[in-house]
């Protein structure tokens, strides 16, 4: 969603003009340090692409930078542009990454172009709806993303088309445990451009088995996300799980459209190895 992560993208999205006018109670702001740095590694299972029927396991260490500016937010789901806040409503803008696709020797992307790096990035509205508590907060968000996609080749990109990906997140933390767990839940939709980018088909590339494709606009499915994470002084656990339904896509008759279930699992370890004496408050 950048957390220029490889595995993201980037939540299930619902959007309503409706909720709006919903009364939050203001959050109650914490005083954490300006910065922090630290190091982390995660283990993860999922496949080479969303719609691929194969995947493999990673291990990745990383080293990993939090900011709590005024205007840049820096933390472990991505980096946020701040342009706009206030009491339950916040402007900000995001960016999000993914790692290259090559063309697998069996898969149904073989003898077909590599895909390339891509970056997102775009504004997105944040609307609180709910705040419940200061020592156990409840909070449920709205998210409303819009995204331009670029693949990225060295120095040169290439427009990819546009993604809208609005969630509903609900969040719970323990100040006095100091465990967090989330719940989101949305659906996605893109252009033709990006659907085309990811599965459609050149009729220079199309065989007996893999018919040419052309992208079009509408439905990219939907996705539900948990993560917990637990600390304890300067060690952090996280363990996620993402699901994303591809049923009923746009993209539906796509060849290149194996499994119609798409999944990470994974967990992830994280020491702050120094932080800023300064502290800022943090809602």
């Amino acid at each position: 969603m950048i957390k220029l992560t490889p595995f993201y993208n980037n939540a299930f999205r619902r959007t309503s003009l409706l909720l709006l006018f919903c009364l939050a109670t203001p959050a109650q702001a914490q005083q954490k340090p300006l910065w922090e740095l630290g190091i982390g590694s995660a283990a993860m299972q999922l496949p080479y692409y969303r719609g691929s029927d194969a995947g493999r396991s990673y291990l990745l260490p990383y080293p990993y930078l939090i900011y709590r500016g005024d205007y840049l937010n820096i933390d472990r789901s991505g980096m946020h542009g701040r342009l706009y806040r206030s009491k339950n409503i916040a402007l900000n803008f995001s960016l999000a990454g993914g790692v290259p696709v090559p063309s697998d020797q069996t898969g149904p992307r073989q003898g077909m172009p590599d895909l390339k790096p891509s970056v997102e990035f775009g504004p997105s509205l944040d609307l609180q709806l709910w705040n419940k508590g200061q020592h156990n907060g409840q909070k449920l968000w709205l998210h409303l993303p819009l995204r331009a996609a670029y693949s990225v080749d060295g120095r040169d990109s290439a427009y990819q088309g546009w993604i809208f990906a609005p969630y509903i997140e609900y969040s719970r933390e323990s100040h006095v445990t100091r465990l967090i767990y989330s719940l989101s839940i949305g659906p996605m939709f893109a252009d033709s451009n990006y659907h085309d980018y990811f599965y459609g088909v050149d009729p220079a590339y199309a065989t007996p088995a893999r018919a040419a494709y052309k992208g079009r606009s509408g439905y990219n499915g939907s996705r539900i996300t948990l993560r917990a994470q637990q600390h304890i002084n300067n060690f952090s656990l996280t363990a996620f799980a993402r699901l994303d339904s591809l049923n009923n896509t746009a993209f539906d008759n796509s060849p290149l459209l194996q499994s119609r279930r798409y999944y990470i699992v994974g967990v992830a370890v994280s020491w702050v190895l120094t932080q800023s004496d300064k502290t800022v408050p943090a809602p």
